[in-house]
């Protein structure tokens, strides 16, 4: 099984996913489409038929009021840890300094900014296909946590550089763009939306997910917008402080999900049966 790998190329045809085909019971085709995925092995597809069935039992049928079930706990709270990693990984200043590279990588001191540009265009490439595999072998949660901080101290130094002598300042800054680059891409450029297919339920995912990305959206607007009335170097410490934010964010508030199924997922964020009898 290869899930990260495959979720690139399956993410455009949200129909084609097993747990939708599950949620409208159409099981033969499911069943068919793991055994694609899963090479076969039919131990795992069996059980991994039988939790998309435990994730979308009792979901809402046509009569259901989808607007109580949006407004639950069990989705508001995956929903806000989203939306405020959403909003963090635009808060690293990626699209600010992809929208700016040439004028930001000329007043930092840097040599031919369009070789540059260049560059950090390929190297985001590679690197985010090269982060699948390192997704899963780490964790979801430990990943956004390091690169968040490497992302933060690459912000600080790159901010620093031009207080340095000519030479070792275009050396320093050429460290801490590349260590940038790389550190963005193996997590903050990819996990964030790896998160979104897993912890959103089955009857709120559609919703969810348009939800973060407009937040998504409208913090790239602002991240770029920020460029045009304040200095480089003051927006990469606010930016390199916004991420070590995020660290402590995601160490506090999101869970780990890497090795979890859909229904051990959807578990994490279930009211206590204290909460439960609370309000009943």
């Amino acid at each position: 099984m290869k899930p990260l790998h495959i979720k690139c190329f399956l993410c455009f045809d949200e129909k084609g996913f097993p747990r939708w085909l599950v949620s409208k019971n159409r099981m033969s085709e499911a069943r068919q489409t793991l055994i694609d995925l899963m090479e076969d092995d039919m131990s795992l597809v069996n059980d991994e038929i039988e939790v998309l069935r435990r994730c979308t039992e009792g979901g809402p049928t046509k009569n259901d009021d989808t607007g109580i079930r949006f407004f639950s706990r069990q989705n508001l709270k995956p929903l806000i840890i989203m939306a405020f990693i959403m909003t963090f990984q635009q808060l690293s200043a990626i699209n600010m300094i992809m929208a700016h590279s040439n004028d930001i990588f000329k007043t930092i001191g840097l040599p031919d900014p369009r070789m540059w540009s260049a560059a950090v265009s390929g190297g985001f490439f590679v690197f985010t296909f090269g982060s699948a595999s390192l997704t899963d072998k780490t964790g979801r949660k430990k990943l956004l946590v390091i690169f968040a901080v490497l992302i933060a101290l690459s912000l600080f130094v790159l901010s620093l550089g031009s207080l340095l002598k000519q030479q070792l300042h275009i050396a320093v800054d050429s460290v801490a763009l590349s260590c940038y680059v790389i550190s963005f891409s193996l997590a903050w450029g990819n996990v964030p939306w790896v998160l979104c297919g897993e912890i959103f339920s089955v009857e709120q995912q559609g919703r969810d997910i348009a939800i973060v990305s407009g937040i998504n959206w409208a913090f790239n607007f602002l991240t770029v917008f920020t460029y045009t009335f304040l200095e480089t170097q003051y927006l990469f410490i606010i930016y390199g402080i916004c991420m070590i934010i995020a660290a402590v964010y995601v160490l506090m508030f999101l869970p780990e999900t890497n090795g979890l199924n859909l229904y051990e997922i959807n578990e994490l964020f279930a009211p206590s049966p204290n909460q439960v009898r609370a309000t009943e």
